[in-house]
């Protein structure tokens, strides 16, 4: 298992969403370190709520892993609803 599917597990992360990159500073003197998860989608997913739009960035910031602070980031897609409004999606998380 690697680092990767070790924070979609911790995450609860399932189909079409995966852990893309992780990035992790180190702590350094009066700082904590920071750990940064990006996010996406499978391509060319159908979302069942809409035709998708475009995508938005996204950033949250999650409970901290031991010392670090956590942070999320997602390309978000935005669809068309059959009524033609456009929404975000709603994420997991």
């Amino acid at each position: 298992m690697n680092s990767n599917q070790i924070f979609e597990m911790a995450l609860g992360l399932e189909k079409p969403w995966h852990v893309k990159e992780i990035i992790m500073t180190k702590p350094e003197a009066g700082h904590h370190g920071q750990i940064d998860i990006y996010l996406d989608f499978e391509k060319g997913f159908k979302f069942p709520n809409g035709k998708t739009h475009d995508t938005v960035e996204r950033t949250w910031q999650h409970l901290n892993f031991f010392q670090h602070k956590c942070f999320l980031h997602a390309r978000v897609p935005r669809v068309q609803t059959a009524d033609g409004k456009t929404e975000t999606v709603k994420v997991p998380w």
